[in-house]
């Protein structure tokens, strides 16, 4: 590039011209810059003059070269951004399919164990829990294949731009392209999703998953749910996958002895920081899942929302991916709620069987969820 702009014409001048030379950058018949150039002593003469002019070819290509490359160095930042959101959607959608599995894995272990194998539906409870089991590989295989893509993108958000080069001005915008082409899953609702919702209802179904999960790992589950429940300002799918969530954590963490507890009430009981929050909850639902587990670590605690979080729990043998309360904190905060973790367990959230049973608690947690009344 730069060798068609015609040869520059050195007119005769005074001494001090002579010893200055100024000349355009020039890249596709546009001027992109000036070189200039200046020495003391003597003029220049033809064939440095010719130097300079290559020189300024040169700078020109140059300056080029330096526009596309910070240009690709933005459009791989932006691809890489693009790319670790989808790898969290994806981590999302397949921590979402872990519970109802486990659900119906724990289905068929309960129903293989009814019945004698000579039974004719011995054999169709048996292959709901071979096919569960080959599902789960199956999203193992895909949450593996996920981390090894977050790995590449971490390497190669080491470099500072790809290692790219071409020889077209007008680059096609491939980038811009492949994410118009790439269409975001859907995890979140949309803005518009709220509506009237019957907590009893989204509640009953999942707790005869978690009550025979409970029952089949020997952890007592009690729920307390009060006359003429009202009417909540929520989303139908998006509650389920809180509540499924955290119930699910409960189970998880809870030993084989232990007790869940889950109370629904527009009363907020007396707890220490009631009167902090007295505003921030009047009018609203509370959910109260409590359990007699292995608690929270203090340090933890304020890392809990946090994406891929576990803390101490990581150190355990207990499965878990840290996504659970993240993506419950995301779904309340659309749903205009609140969402509050307490370790040790709080007592005034348990029955009073369990309060006089556990006098003094150090351990197991309470999460409040707090929804809109709809009058």
């Amino acid at each position: 590039t730069g060798t068609t702009e015609s040869e520059p014409k050195w007119p005769e001048s005074h001494p001090w011209q002579q010893r200055q030379i100024v000349l355009p950058l020039i890249h596709d018949g546009v001027v992109i810059g000036l070189l200039v150039t200046v020495r003391e002593g003597r003029p220049w003469n033809q064939g440095e003059k010719n130097q300079i002019q290559q020189v300024a070819h040169t700078i020109a290509i140059a300056c080029i070269l330096d526009q596309r490359s910070q240009w690709l160095k933005e459009q791989f930042q932006q691809q890489q951004k693009l790319q670790a959101q989808q790898y969290d959607i994806i981590h999302d959608i397949l921590h979402q399919l872990k519970s109802p599995l486990t659900a119906l894995r724990t289905f068929g272990k309960l129903l293989l164990k009814r019945l004698l194998p000579e039974d004719k539906s011995w054999n169709i409870a048996n292959s709901i829990l071979r096919e569960g089991d080959r599902l789960r590989e199956l999203i193992e295989q895909i949450d593996d294949t996920v981390e090894v893509g977050e790995e590449i993108l971490s390497i190669s958000g080491q470099s500072e731009y790809p290692q790219t080069t071409t020889k077209n001005d007008n680059v096609i915008d491939y980038y811009t392209e492949a994410n118009k082409e790439f269409k975001s899953l859907p995890l979140l609702p949309e803005s518009n999703f709220l509506e009237s919702v019957s907590v009893e209802d989204i509640l009953e179904p999942l707790l005869v998953s978690a009550k025979a999960i409970a029952d089949e790992r020997h952890i007592d589950l009690e729920v307390d749910f009060p006359e003429n429940l009202p009417i909540v300002q929520a989303n139908n799918k998006a509650l389920r996958e809180v509540l499924s969530n955290i119930i699910d954590n409960a189970l998880k963490y809870t030993p084989a002895g232990g007790n869940i507890y889950i109370k629904l009430t527009t009363s907020a009981p007396q707890t220490d920081d009631y009167q902090s929050v007295k505003n921030e909850i009047e009018g609203m639902l509370a959910i109260a899942i409590s359990d007699t587990g292995y608690g929270i670590p203090a340090q933890d605690l304020e890392h809990l929302f946090e994406r891929n979080y576990r803390g101490e729990k990581a150190k355990t043998d207990i499965p878990g991916t840290g996504l659970g309360l993240a993506i419950a904190l995301d779904l309340i905060h659309i749903m205009k709620g609140k969402i509050q973790v307490y370790s040790p367990v709080v007592p005034q959230w348990l029955s009073h069987d369990l309060q006089q049973q556990n006098a003094i608690i150090n351990s197991g947690t309470t999460v409040v969820l707090w929804l809109q009344v709809l009058n």
